[in-house]
């Protein structure tokens, strides 16, 4: 069977691309699913036909229902092995990158020269990207592996960058080529967004976003899920006023998170990072949020006891611009956010976006997050 499926898996990635090949594996699992489903629903039918039929002593009857079973047994067979090629279909490409990624995360600080004096003379510009960038690595260890304190390490070599990163410098690259012109923002970042993201294909995605990364015609999706939050960082770099934040925000987000629910969490998170930039106190911050956007009525203790994974903007941008407000510096914000647990790496985004505008990153902190970064990724953060 392995070596049948990797004879398929040979001929698909000889005579298609990586869409196409993606395209291929997606059929093989709707035709085995589909042929498995009504497999099952036939033989349990004719299960039950024959039962009923036996037990009032219609034998006859009973074993032509049985007889009837056999294509269904088939079916089921048939679609058990179609399902089970769907699945193993390029899943070698998938561990052979991921290994890839993961020892590209571990060495490239060794491959690429960070300009520590363009990284300090950049950090105001960047700091809410460092932060997001940061709070996305020390979170990724323990997004599906909660940790619920703060006694830990914020960066080992279980740590990578997520989707999180990608995103947030993919928005940050189609802000930067917009050169100040945002009439067409929505559309270049469709394009920064697809071109970059593509590259990345196993950076842990959802299934909605990554089917809209590889359409031709990506259309958005009516989401409210957090990811709309995590990638809206560099807005505030951009914008002059709380009216472009807003209109910034929505460009680069409706494009995907057209749900209400999915812009309103994205642009809170930059009115954050933005009231953060203009030198606003916490406690500015925190009546601005709660006038316009969230209620942040939350206590510490609870959520490390009670909170729970949630891919949601509702479920995640008020939790998250809660730890930045009771955090008490850069470090405390990271540590906090991860503490509570839930989806760790993203709240940790959205938090230190926040706190990397509102307190600075440390410099070590800089150096260390960037060296997880591939040059690809190190060339549009200091570019």
């Amino acid at each position: 069977m392995e070596s049948y499926i990797k004879k398929i898996n040979d001929n698909v990635r000889a005579k298609h691309d990586e869409e196409g090949a993606q395209k291929i594996k997606k059929r093989y699992l709707i035709a085995g699913g589909v042929t498995l489903g009504l497999g099952l629903a036939g033989f349990v039918s004719s299960f039950i036909t024959f039962m009923v039929l036996f037990f009032e002593y219609e034998t006859d009857r009973a074993m032509t229902a049985w007889f009837v079973a056999i294509p269904f047994i088939i079916m089921i067979v048939a679609g058990s092995v179609l399902t089970r090629i769907g699945d193993m279909l390029l899943r070698d490409e998938v561990i052979e990158q991921n290994e890839k990624e993961k020892n590209d995360f571990k060495h490239a600080i060794q491959d690429y020269k960070i300009d520590k004096k363009k990284l300090k003379a950049d950090a105001d510009d960047i700091s809410a990207i460092l932060g997001a960038i940061l709070g996305d690595i020390c979170g990724s260890k323990y997004e599906f592996n909660n940790i619920k304190t703060k006694d830990f390490t914020l960066f080992d070599d279980d740590c990578r960058f997520t989707d999180d990163t990608v995103m947030t410098l993919a928005v940050y690259k189609a802000l930067k080529e917009c050169s100040g012109d945002y009439e067409n923002l929505s559309q270049k970042t469709i394009e920064c967004m697809q071109k970059v993201g593509r590259k990345y294909e196993f950076c842990g995605y959802g299934s909605g976003f990554y089917n809209w990364l590889f359409r031709k015609d990506p259309q958005p999706y009516n989401s409210y899920g957090n990811g709309a939050a995590m990638r809206v960082s560099a807005v505030s770099k951009f914008a002059n006023s709380i009216k472009e934040v807003r209109e910034l925000s929505k460009k680069v987000t409706e494009i995907t998170h057209n749900h209400e629910e999915g812009l309103k969490g994205a642009e809170a998170t930059a009115v954050a990072i933005y009231l953060a930039k203009k030198g606003k106190s916490k406690r500015e911050i925190k009546k601005y949020i709660e006038d316009n956007y969230y209620k942040l009525d939350f206590n510490y203790e609870d959520l490390v006891a009670n909170y729970q994974y949630d891919v949601t903007c509702q479920g995640t941008v008020p939790q998250a611009i809660y730890c930045f407000l009771i955090s008490k510096d850069f470090e405390d914000c990271v540590k906090t956010t991860i503490s509570i647990g839930g989806d760790s790496d993203t709240l940790a985004a959205i938090s230190c976006a926040i706190a990397g505008q509102f307190y600075g990153v440390p410099e070590e902190l800089k150096e260390k997050a960037i060296s997880f970064l591939d040059p690809q990724l190190k060339d549009i953060l200091l570019k």
